[in-house]
Protein backbone atom coordinates (compact mmCIF):
# COMPACT_ATOMS: atom_id res chain seq x y z
CA UNK A 1 0.00 0.00 0.00
CA UNK A 2 2.75 2.41 0.95
CA UNK A 3 5.21 0.73 -1.43
CA UNK A 4 7.76 -0.34 1.24
CA UNK A 5 10.31 -3.03 0.46
CA UNK A 6 11.06 -5.94 2.84
CA UNK A 7 14.27 -4.32 4.09
CA UNK A 8 12.45 -1.13 5.05
CA UNK A 9 9.77 -3.07 6.90
CA UNK A 10 12.48 -5.05 8.76
CA UNK A 11 14.16 -1.76 9.76
CA UNK A 12 10.83 -0.44 11.15
CA UNK A 13 10.34 -3.64 13.16
CA UNK A 14 13.85 -3.40 14.67
CA UNK A 15 13.40 0.28 15.58
CA UNK A 16 10.02 -0.54 17.12
CA UNK A 17 11.62 -3.32 19.20
CA UNK A 18 14.29 -0.92 20.44
CA UNK A 19 11.93 1.89 21.39
CA UNK A 20 8.86 -0.18 22.40
CA UNK A 21 9.26 -2.59 25.24
CA UNK A 22 8.51 -6.27 24.46
CA UNK A 23 5.56 -6.33 26.81
CA UNK A 24 3.93 -3.31 25.04
CA UNK A 25 4.64 -4.70 21.55
CA UNK A 26 1.31 -6.65 21.11
CA UNK A 27 -0.68 -3.53 22.07
CA UNK A 28 1.33 -1.41 19.58
CA UNK A 29 0.82 -3.99 16.79
CA UNK A 30 -2.93 -4.13 17.56
CA UNK A 31 -3.13 -0.34 17.52
CA UNK A 32 -1.19 -0.19 14.25
CA UNK A 33 -3.44 -2.84 12.62
CA UNK A 34 -6.59 -1.02 13.82
CA UNK A 35 -5.22 2.23 12.38
CA UNK A 36 -4.47 0.52 9.05
CA UNK A 37 -8.00 -0.99 9.02
CA UNK A 38 -9.51 2.44 9.74
CA UNK A 39 -7.46 3.99 6.94
CA UNK A 40 -8.52 1.23 4.52
CA UNK A 41 -12.18 1.64 5.57
CA UNK A 42 -11.98 5.40 5.02
CA UNK A 43 -10.36 4.89 1.60
CA UNK A 44 -13.06 2.35 0.61
CA UNK A 45 -15.81 4.67 1.84
CA UNK A 46 -14.29 7.58 -0.06
CA UNK A 47 -14.04 5.40 -3.21
CA UNK A 48 -17.69 4.27 -2.83
CA UNK A 49 -18.83 7.89 -2.45
CA UNK A 50 -16.86 8.88 -5.55
CA UNK A 51 -18.35 5.91 -7.47
CA UNK A 52 -21.86 6.84 -6.29
CA UNK A 53 -21.38 10.44 -7.40
CA UNK A 54 -20.20 9.26 -10.84
CA UNK A 55 -23.16 6.87 -11.05
CA UNK A 56 -25.62 9.61 -10.04
CA UNK A 57 -24.10 11.98 -12.59
CA UNK A 58 -24.48 9.31 -15.29
CA UNK A 59 -27.99 8.46 -14.08
CA UNK A 60 -29.07 12.08 -14.00
CA UNK A 61 -27.82 12.47 -17.56
CA UNK A 62 -29.59 9.26 -18.58
CA UNK A 63 -32.71 10.41 -16.71
CA UNK A 64 -32.65 13.71 -18.62
CA UNK A 65 -32.28 11.86 -21.91
CA UNK A 66 -35.16 9.52 -20.98
CA UNK A 67 -37.36 12.51 -20.08
CA UNK A 68 -36.49 14.09 -23.42
CA UNK A 69 -37.42 10.86 -25.19
CA UNK A 70 -40.69 10.65 -23.27
CA UNK A 71 -41.59 14.20 -24.26
CA UNK A 72 -40.40 13.66 -27.84
CA UNK A 73 -43.09 14.51 -30.38
CA UNK A 74 -42.25 13.11 -33.79
CA UNK A 75 -45.08 14.94 -35.53
CA UNK A 76 -43.88 18.36 -34.34
CA UNK A 77 -40.26 17.57 -35.23
CA UNK A 78 -41.20 16.46 -38.75
CA UNK A 79 -43.51 19.43 -39.20
CA UNK A 80 -40.76 21.79 -38.07
CA UNK A 81 -38.25 20.12 -40.42
CA UNK A 82 -40.55 20.20 -43.45
CA UNK A 83 -42.56 23.35 -42.85
CA UNK A 84 -40.54 25.57 -40.53
CA UNK A 85 -42.39 28.80 -41.36
CA UNK A 86 -45.89 27.14 -41.55
CA UNK A 87 -46.40 28.32 -45.12
CA UNK A 88 -47.62 24.89 -46.27
CA UNK A 89 -50.04 24.61 -43.35
CA UNK A 90 -51.50 28.06 -44.07
CA UNK A 91 -51.94 27.22 -47.74
CA UNK A 92 -53.81 24.01 -46.87
CA UNK A 93 -56.09 25.38 -44.16
CA UNK A 94 -59.77 25.00 -45.00
CA UNK A 95 -61.15 26.70 -41.91
CA UNK A 96 -60.62 30.22 -43.20
CA UNK A 97 -63.69 31.29 -45.13
CA UNK A 98 -62.98 32.22 -48.70
CA UNK A 99 -65.34 34.82 -50.09
CA UNK A 100 -65.47 34.29 -53.80
CA UNK A 101 -67.97 35.80 -56.12
CA UNK A 102 -68.81 35.11 -59.74
CA UNK A 103 -66.73 38.14 -60.74
CA UNK A 104 -63.60 36.56 -59.20
CA UNK A 105 -63.89 33.36 -61.24
CA UNK A 106 -61.94 33.19 -64.50
CA UNK A 107 -63.90 33.84 -67.66
CA UNK A 108 -64.25 30.85 -69.96
CA UNK A 109 -65.15 31.60 -73.55
CA UNK A 110 -68.16 29.74 -74.97
CA UNK A 111 -67.46 26.67 -77.08
CA UNK A 112 -67.41 27.26 -80.83
CA UNK A 113 -70.34 25.80 -82.82
CA UNK A 114 -69.87 22.36 -84.33
CA UNK A 115 -69.09 22.30 -88.04
CA UNK A 116 -71.80 20.91 -90.32
CA UNK A 117 -71.32 17.29 -91.41
CA UNK A 118 -69.57 17.02 -94.75
CA UNK A 119 -71.63 15.89 -97.69
CA UNK A 120 -69.70 13.04 -99.26
CA UNK A 121 -70.37 10.01 -101.35
CA UNK A 122 -71.31 7.10 -99.07
CA UNK A 123 -69.14 4.61 -100.93
CA UNK A 124 -65.96 6.55 -100.13
CA UNK A 125 -66.82 6.76 -96.41
CA UNK A 126 -65.89 3.70 -94.28
CA UNK A 127 -68.81 1.56 -93.21
CA UNK A 128 -68.59 2.42 -89.54
CA UNK A 129 -68.48 6.17 -90.27
CA UNK A 130 -71.62 6.21 -92.43
CA UNK A 131 -74.68 7.93 -90.97
CA UNK A 132 -77.26 5.59 -89.50
CA UNK A 133 -80.63 5.73 -91.14
CA UNK A 134 -83.75 5.34 -89.08
CA UNK A 135 -86.29 2.86 -90.48
CA UNK A 136 -89.58 4.27 -91.57
CA UNK A 137 -92.41 4.08 -89.08
CA UNK A 138 -94.68 2.06 -91.39
CA UNK A 139 -92.18 -0.81 -91.85
CA UNK A 140 -92.56 -3.37 -89.09
CA UNK A 141 -89.27 -4.06 -87.31
CA UNK A 142 -88.64 -7.44 -85.76
CA UNK A 143 -87.12 -7.19 -82.32
CA UNK A 144 -83.55 -8.37 -82.31
CA UNK A 145 -82.83 -11.29 -80.02
CA UNK A 146 -80.88 -10.55 -76.87
CA UNK A 147 -77.21 -11.31 -77.44
CA UNK A 148 -76.93 -13.40 -74.26
CA UNK A 149 -80.12 -15.47 -74.45
CA UNK A 150 -78.14 -18.69 -74.86
CA UNK A 151 -76.27 -18.23 -71.55
CA UNK A 152 -79.15 -17.21 -69.28
CA UNK A 153 -78.62 -20.25 -67.01
CA UNK A 154 -74.88 -19.56 -66.57
CA UNK A 155 -73.67 -17.96 -63.34
CA UNK A 156 -73.68 -14.20 -63.54
CA UNK A 157 -70.03 -14.02 -62.55
CA UNK A 158 -68.94 -15.65 -65.82
CA UNK A 159 -68.54 -13.49 -68.89
CA UNK A 160 -70.90 -14.55 -71.72
CA UNK A 161 -68.04 -15.65 -73.98
CA UNK A 162 -66.65 -17.95 -71.27
CA UNK A 163 -70.12 -19.34 -70.52
CA UNK A 164 -70.67 -20.10 -74.23
CA UNK A 165 -67.30 -21.86 -74.47
CA UNK A 166 -68.01 -23.97 -71.36
CA UNK A 167 -71.46 -24.95 -72.65
CA UNK A 168 -69.90 -25.97 -75.98
CA UNK A 169 -67.17 -28.06 -74.27
CA UNK A 170 -69.52 -29.73 -71.76
CA UNK A 171 -70.00 -32.80 -73.94
CA UNK A 172 -66.24 -33.52 -73.80
CA UNK A 173 -65.85 -33.24 -70.04
CA UNK A 174 -64.67 -36.34 -68.20
CA UNK A 175 -63.09 -37.21 -64.88
CA UNK A 176 -59.29 -37.19 -64.69
CA UNK A 177 -57.58 -40.52 -65.34
CA UNK A 178 -55.97 -40.57 -61.89
CA UNK A 179 -59.36 -40.86 -60.15
CA UNK A 180 -60.85 -44.34 -59.78
CA UNK A 181 -64.07 -44.94 -61.67
CA UNK A 182 -67.33 -44.20 -59.89
CA UNK A 183 -68.99 -47.40 -58.71
CA UNK A 184 -72.52 -48.09 -57.61
CA UNK A 185 -74.19 -51.11 -56.08
CA UNK A 186 -76.73 -52.63 -58.46
CA UNK A 187 -78.55 -55.82 -57.54
CA UNK A 188 -76.03 -56.50 -54.78
CA UNK A 189 -72.98 -56.13 -57.05
CA UNK A 190 -70.59 -53.25 -57.57
CA UNK A 191 -70.99 -51.86 -61.03
CA UNK A 192 -68.76 -49.25 -62.70
CA UNK A 193 -70.74 -46.28 -63.97
CA UNK A 194 -69.73 -45.40 -67.53
CA UNK A 195 -67.91 -42.09 -67.64
CA UNK A 196 -68.01 -41.70 -71.40
CA UNK A 197 -64.38 -42.58 -72.15
CA UNK A 198 -63.75 -45.66 -74.26
CA UNK A 199 -66.85 -47.51 -73.17
CA UNK A 200 -66.07 -47.56 -69.44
Amino acid sequence: MFDFSFSEIALFVMVAMVFIRPKDLPVAIRTLSNGLKAMRRMAAEFQSHVDEMVREADLSEARDQFRDLKNFNLRDRVTKAIDGDNSIRRSLELDTPVKASAADLPKIPPAPPLPPPPLTDLETVPYNARPQFQPAADIPVEPEPEPNDDVVDAPSILPPSTARRLLHERSRWRAPDILPPVRAIHAGRRVTIASGKDGE
